[in-house]
């Protein structure tokens, strides 16, 4: 029998203590509803999706979805400056649930 690789993801999920250099080439905001770990309750939130042409050197098809309100202001300031998209984007990640921080910067 011919071993088959699993499909790889469409989304990029970076874990804490990672870092990723990701190449963008758009970007939209969706409404989520998500499920608060800490209450269980249920709460409407914005996400920045930006489509991924480029995950650390290898080219792809993918989303990388943010949900930190202070990691899309960083986003949208490069967005803003017209430095977002076809620039690679170095994305680290640090801390756990509501303590999450992103560093951004442009490589």
């Amino acid at each position: 029998m011919v071993e088959i690789p699993p499909p790889e993801p469409t989304f990029v999920r970076i874990e804490t203590g990672q870092c990723k250099v990701l190449i963008f080439d758009d970007l939209r905001y969706e409404k989520r509803i998500i499920r608060d770990p800490k209450t269980g309750r249920s709460k409407t939130v914005t996400a920045m999706v930006l489509h991924v042409v480029q995950e650390d050197g290898r080219k792809v098809d993918k989303y990388f979805s943010v949900v930190s309100y202070k990691a899309q202001q960083t986003l949208y300031a490069l967005y803003k400056r017209g430095w977002l998209f076809a620039r690679p984007i170095r994305i680290c990640v640090y801390g756990e649930d509501y303590a999450r921080e992103y560093a951004i910067e442009l490589v």
